[in-house]
């Protein structure tokens, strides 16, 4: 009777390599996996009301100390946390605006003045989140960002695009009209800033009940020229970021004069907002997810 020696061993090896298999995919974490893609963004630029840039920063430093006592259950810590180290306030008679942004080169280095923000380096994860891991560890919880939102297969026009959880709401059917929180995100600005006859951006929410700025994302790459971040506040027109020939952001007092001494046209209504809302491309999108 020959022996079964060889064949237990042979299944034995087969279980144990199975196993060793099983056990790697349930290590595995694509969210603290990085892709090996170059890092393009030259800024990330946040914008809000400065009161509620002020509620953002309280609730990020709370969750985050509230992770650390759960056994570290979030996924990623809020970034929210470190807008206390970028702040810029931009005063305006209605309502103060504030900017918070975070400056990287072409390594993904924060590059910001802050001795703490300097910490950190931007990774773009597998599941496609925009994170913040510190250099020299990066073992510890990342920040993130935003998302890296791949948006309309062949539909270049705004994406791919830094996108916000904000702004998934933002697009779909059920955004209402008064949200307090602007009809301008992340598609509307990166159509703009993709557009190479656009010499600003404009984040007017621009509204029977009075025009405003709103709460969003923006960004810009190494490879496009800088362009003014301008919007309308109540009854002032405002410039909040790369402000032309050497300005510094603030109140533009004449918005005519102003356009007319950078050589830049007038800013105009847009037909609705949001301008790119996901009814527009359902078709686009159903093809896509059952593809």
């Amino acid at each position: 009777m020959k022996s079964s020696f060889p064949f237990l061993l042979l299944v034995t090896l087969i279980s144990m390599a199975s196993a060793h298999a099983t056990s790697s995919a349930k290590e595995r974490d694509p969210s603290r996996e990085w892709r090996d893609v170059p890092w393009t963004m030259r800024y990330i630029l946040f914008l809000n009301a400065n009161k509620h840039m002020k509620e953002n920063i309280v609730f990020g430093k709370k969750v985050n100390a509230a992770d650390s006592i759960q056994n570290g259950s979030r996924l990623y810590l809020s970034v929210y946390e470190l807008f206390a180290e970028s702040t810029h306030v931009i005063n305006a008679k209605s309502r103060d605006m504030a900017t918070s942004l975070f400056l990287f080169d072409q390594d993904g280095h924060v590059v910001n003045s802050s001795s703490l923000l300097s910490q950190f380096t931007g990774k773009l994860s597998r599941i496609n989140s925009l994170v913040l891991i510190r250099t020299l560890d990066s073992t510890e919880k990342p920040y993130k960002i935003a998302d890296w939102n791949q948006g309309i297969p062949g539909d270049t026009s705004f994406s791919p695009a830094v996108c916000t959880t904000l702004d998934s709401f933002r697009y779909d059917a059920y955004w209402q009209a008064r949200d307090p929180r602007g009809h301008v995100g992340c598609r509307e600005w990166t159509a703009q800033l993709y557009d190479p006859g656009r010499p600003y951006v404009d984040v007017t929410t621009y509204s029977k009940r009075g025009n405003f700025i709103g709460e969003l994302v923006g960004w810009s790459r190494f490879e496009d020229p800088p362009k003014p971040v301008i919007g309308m506040q109540g009854k002032q027109w405002l410039c909040l970021h790369e402000c032309p020939a050497g300005e510094r952001p603030g109140v533009i007092a004449d918005l005519r004069a102003w356009t007319r001494k950078h050589g830049y046209p007038m800013p105009e209504r847009p037909p609705r907002q949001p301008l790119y809302p996901d009814s527009e491309y359902q078709d686009d999108l159903n093809e896509f997810w059952n593809y």
